[in-house]
C-alpha cells in the first residue's frame, strides 16, 4: 500500500510538473493569405509605411506625427503574418499581427465611428461584455504615413494560447481613418519591441508575461515559412526556442539598443564583394522589406542588374532570378545568405500582368531593417532576458 501511494505521489507530482513545463511554451501559429502574390501598389503603401515607422524620408517627406507613437504596418494583404489572442472574460477572439518593430497592444473597438471601415471589417472588442475591463481613460494616437488611428486605453485579461496576462493595458481604437487596416488579415497589433518606443511607455505584453512569471525564459521566437498556405505561416513561440524548426546552432548578438531589436551588422557581402561593414540593423517581423541605407541600395540593385523607377522600386527580369547572386549578411562573424528566392518579390500590376521586384527598398538613415525576406529565411530567437537576438537556417 505504501508504495502505491508512493507511485501515486510520485505521477501525481509528474503530471503537474509536465503540465506546467506544456504551459511554459506557448505556440501561436501564424497565417497569411491563401495568395501570396501581391499587388504592386500594396507594395508601394508597405514602403510608404515603413518610412513612417521610423520616422525617416523616402520617396515624400513623413507626415507630421501630432505626438502620436512611431510605429505603422505594412499594408501589403498578402504578405502579412497573424496568429489568434483573446481579450476579456469571457475572452473575445481576435487575429492579430505580432510586431517586433511596435511596442503597443491594440485592437478595434465596438465604440468606433461608422466612417471608420476598417474597423467594421474587423472583429470588434466590446468593454461592457467583459467582467474584467477596467477603463484607463487616456487618448492614445499612432501615426501613420496613410493615416492615423486613435481610440481610448483600458485595461483586462489577454491571452494568448494557455498564457493569461492580467491588467494587460492596450488601445481601443474608436477611429481607423484611410485604407491602411481595411483589407488586412488582422484586426490589430501586438507590439513585441521594448517600452522606450511604446506610446505613452506602456508596458508591452511580453514585459508583462515576463513580470508575472508566465514564462520560464524572457525568450520568443519567429519561424516564418515562406510558401506555406493561410493555415500554415509559421509559429511564434513564446518561452524559448523550438530546435526542430532550425539546423545547427543559434548564433547570438547583444542588442545595442533595447528599444527596437536593434544589433550590430558586421558586414554585407555581394557575390564575394564586400560592399559595407560596421552598420546596425533592426529584426522587424511588421513588414516583409529589407530597407537598405542609400549607399547598399543603389550598389545591390545596382548588382542585381534592376532597372530603376520613378518611384523608387527596382524591377528584376524575372526569366533572370536564378543567375543572381547571393547577398550575405555577416552577424556574428558568422555568414547568413540570402538567394535569389528569397529577396525576389512577385507582384502584380493594375492591369493583371506579373512583374519582379526588389526587397532591397531606401531607407534614408544608416541602418538596416531586416523584415520577414531574412526572418523567413533564418530562424529567430528573440531574448529580452538577455538583450540579444539569435539567427540560425529555418528547416
Amino acid at each position: 500500500m505504501h508504495c502505491l501511494i508512493s507511485l501515486w505521489l510520485s505521477l501525481w507530482i509528474l503530471c503537474l510538473f509536465w503540465a506546467k513545463c506544456q504551459g511554459q511554451l506557448i505556440r501561436i501559429p501564424m497565417q497569411f493569405q491563401a495568395s501570396f502574390m501581391a499587388s504592386r501598389r500594396q507594395h508601394r503603401a508597405g514602403r510608404s509605411s515603413l518610412l513612417a515607422k521610423y520616422n525617416v524620408v523616402g520617396e515624400q517627406e513623413v507626415t507630421s506625427r501630432n505626438g502620436g507613437a512611431t510605429e505603422t504596418l505594412d499594408n501589403r494583404l498578402n504578405l502579412e503574418y497573424a496568429g489568434p489572442i483573446s481579450i476579456g472574460s469571457p475572452g473575445q477572439p481576435f487575429n492579430m499581427l505580432f510586431d517586433t518593430g511596435s511596442a503597443n497592444l491594440w485592437v478595434p473597438s465596438a465604440e468606433c465611428s461608422p466612417k471608420s471601415v476598417a474597423c467594421h471589417h474587423h472583429h470588434r472588442y466590446n468593454s461592457s461584455a467583459s467582467s474584467t475591463f477596467v477603463p484607463d481613460g487616456r487618448r492614445f494616437s499612432i501615426a501613420y504615413g496613410t493615416g492615423s488611428l486613435s481610440g481610448r486605453l483600458a485595461q483586462d485579461t489577454v491571452a494568448i494560447g494557455q498564457l493569461v496576462v492580467r491588467n494587460q493595458t492596450f488601445g481601443m481604437a474608436t477611429h481607423e481613418p484611410g485604407p491602411t487596416f481595411v483589407d488586412t488579415n488582422f484586426a490589430g497589433i501586438v507590439g513585441l519591441g521594448f517600452r522606450p518606443i511604446a506610446e505613452l511607455g506602456i508596458k508591452p505584453l511580453f514585459e508583462s508575461m515576463c513580470d508575472q512569471q508566465l514564462v520560464d525564459d524572457c525568450v520568443f521566437s519567429f519561424y516564418l515559412k515562406r510558401n506555406g498556405s493561410e493555415r500554415k505561416g509559421g509559429e511564434l513561440l513564446f518561452g524559448g526556442v523550438d530546435k526542430t524548426k532550425f539546423s545547427g546552432s543559434l548564433t547570438y548578438v547583444p542588442l545595442t539598443h533595447a528599444g527596437y531589436w536593434q544589433f550590430p551588422l558586421d558586414a554585407i557581402e555581394v557575390a564575394g564583394t564586400r560592399i559595407t561593414q560596421h552598420r546596425q540593423a533592426i529584426a522587424d517581423t511588421g513588414t516583409s522589406l529589407l530597407a537598405a541605407p542609400p549607399r547598399e541600395y543603389l550598389i545591390i540593385n545596382s548588382l542585381l542588374g534592376g532597372l530603376p523607377t520613378s518611384n523608387n522600386e527596382y524591377l528584376l527580369n524575372c526569366s533572370e532570378i536564378d543567375s543572381l547572386p547571393e547577398i550575405v549578411f555577416i552577424i556574428g562573424g558568422q555568414r547568413f545568405g540570402l538567394q535569389p528566392r528569397d529577396y525576389v518579390m512577385s507582384a502584380t500590376n493594375d492591369d493583371g500582368s506579373s512583374i519582379c521586384l526588389s526587397a532591397f527598398t531606401l531607407m534614408d538613415a544608416e541602418f538596416w531593417i531586416l523584415g520577414d525576406v531574412f526572418i523567413g529565411r533564418y530562424y529567430t530567437a528573440f531574448d529580452a532576458g538577455h538583450r540579444r537576438i539569435g539567427f540560425a537556417p529555418a528547416a
